[in-house]
């Protein structure tokens, strides 16, 4: 190979290592490819074989580039598009987790929470928290459904009402310019498994607490010494409260006081 041969050769392998990548496999045919050529070619004309076998190899991997290239665009798209769609609508049968982080800082707001269920394993509430469950046999928080959460829904406000045998909450929007009667309920909301979904049918019997228009006017619901709410559900042998020491959520708790003597059962619900 004269100089003129190897300066050129010398400028398409800088190039090569600088601008293009291939695997061994290919490499290997490459190069066999040139060793073919070179040794049908001895006796001809070393240049023009020379500049041959170069322009065959950029042809081969600009080709081998030009068809890898259209799959990894589509993949990086796909990853961008994901990321920014996932959350925009939560998926049917969606399981709402607990989380209760914020109820450190949060105040009970203009009213006390108001029981929506009670029984002697259970409580069910709503305040500015959402609707939350409280379980009195092991002292804990077991659902929640905050207000951030139910937005994904279409609610903008929680209307919300517990089935009778205290196992499905019915949830829609608070419109205050309806009456009571004409509520609609479109979500439902399974206790014992934290799933919600749509639902077209409505409830045809709810639970409902027992409201008292003045706390401390009944003498049996006087407790002077604490915010308490305004309704109360009632057992067979005791009635179940809300009440809170001070206008802070942390302090909201759950009494179950007997009608006769005894000692109440106090529960702290977010401790």
């Amino acid at each position: 190979m004269n100089n003129f041969d190897k300066k050129i050769s010398g400028k398409v392998k800088s190039y090569l290592g600088e601008n293009v990548e291939f695997s061994t496999e290919e490499s290997k045919k490459i190069h066999l490819k040139i060793q073919q050529e070179f040794y049908k070619s001895r006796s001809g004309n070393p240049l023009y074989w020379t500049v041959l076998a170069f322009a065959a190899i950029i042809f081969i991997i600009l080709s081998l580039s030009f068809l890898k290239s259209p799959i990894i665009v589509p993949e990086n798209e796909y990853v961008a598009q994901g990321s920014g769609n996932e959350n925009i609508t939560l998926p049917e049968g969606k399981e709402l987790a607990v989380d209760l982080s914020d109820i450190e800082q949060m105040n009970i707001g203009a009213e006390m929470p108001r029981l929506l269920y009670a029984d002697n394993q259970i409580a069910v509430m709503q305040g500015t928290f959402g609707v939350v469950v409280y379980n009195m046999q092991d002292s804990i928080v077991t659902n929640r459904i905050s207000y951030e959460q139910i937005k994904s829904y279409g609610i903008s406000m929680i209307l919300a009402s517990v089935s009778q045998d205290g196992t499905t909450i019915f949830i829609g929007n608070d419109d205050m310019s309806m009456s009571s009667n004409q509520y609609i309920f479109t979500h439902q909301y399974d206790i014992s498994t934290r799933i919600i979904k749509k639902t077209t049918q409505q409830p045809p019997n709810l639970f409902s607490p027992k409201t008292i228009e003045q706390p401390g006017y009944h003498e049996q619901y006087d407790d002077l010494q604490y915010g308490t709410s305004h309704n109360i559900v009632e057992l067979d042998k005791s009635f179940i409260y809300l009440r809170s020491a001070k206008w802070e959520m942390k302090d909201l708790q759950i009494v179950n006081c007997p009608y006769e003597d005894g000692e109440s059962k106090v529960f702290d619900v977010f401790k």
